[in-house]
């Protein structure tokens, strides 16, 4: 058993690689090339995470003891998922239409498995989408920073707000002109790895009626990047809520 409480998988090394982010395994790597402690290093890692990480090194026989092999075995990770690039299409279509890649209904499964960070984007979120519930079990989950930008004329930015009491929500503003910014852009990023791009509004009729399309991205390098540029926009295109 690992300090998480769990059963440690056959392969440790499998295990490690498919639940650290690059940004993790570097930090990891590069403290215990400084001859840090496991303990210190651990540090890199959120503390929601931190026993099942210690769990999976200990099963992998990685740490301070064993310096050249851990790092090798860090970097290895983190450059993996630096470049990993797998895409899968992601629809919606009535009925049973959709035969290729996912429903963007199954997406809401990826979403509860957050581990650290769900952060979205939508133009329009109306209370009968399913992300109305699966945003609020995520931003309840230790450990998982939720955040959420709308537009500030098509969403109820006010009301999204008091349903996600614990996620940070952002709208589009008001430039000094008077002019409402339009936030049209539509994605889900989930733990700045997994990056959905979809055409589909937070809806019922986007989620299970209408016919959507998206492309799924598994790309630690630009759900960063698009994490960055919209935080960047704090204060200019979005305002706090």
């Amino acid at each position: 058993m690992g300090s998480s409480g769990v059963s440690m998988p056959s392969d440790p090394f499998d295990a490690l690689g498919d639940f650290l982010t690059a940004n993790e395994a570097l930090g990891l790597a590069v403290l215990i090339a400084e001859g840090q402690h496991t303990s210190v290093a651990l540090r890199e890692v959120s503390a929601a995470r931190r026993d099942e990480v210690k769990g999976l090194l200990a099963a992998a026989g990685l740490g301070h003891s064993d310096v050249d092999r851990s790092v090798a075995v860090l970097h290895a990770i983190a450059g993996a998922k630096s470049v990993r690039r797998d895409l899968t299409p992601v629809w919606t279509m009535p009925g049973n239409e959709a035969t290729v890649g996912y429903l963007t209904s199954e997406f809401h499964r990826l979403v509860r498995a957050a581990r650290q960070s769900v952060t979205c984007a939508t133009y329009n979120f109306e209370p009968t989408s399913q992300m109305w519930t699966v945003l609020k079990e995520a931003s309840g989950q230790e450990g998982v920073v939720v955040t959420v930008y709308v537009d500030g004329d098509k969403a109820d930015a006010e009301k999204v707000k008091v349903q996600l009491e614990r996620a940070t929500v952002y709208q589009s503003a008001v430039l000094p002109n008077g002019r409402q910014i339009v936030s049209h852009a539509k994605f889900v990023i989930i733990d700045h790895a997994i990056l959905l791009l979809t055409s589909a509004n937070f809806s019922f009729s986007a989620e299970n009626r209408n016919v959507e399309f998206g492309l799924l991205v598994r790309d630690s390098a630009l759900a960063e990047s698009v994490e960055a540029t919209m935080t960047s926009k704090h204060g200019s295109l979005y305002e706090l809520v």
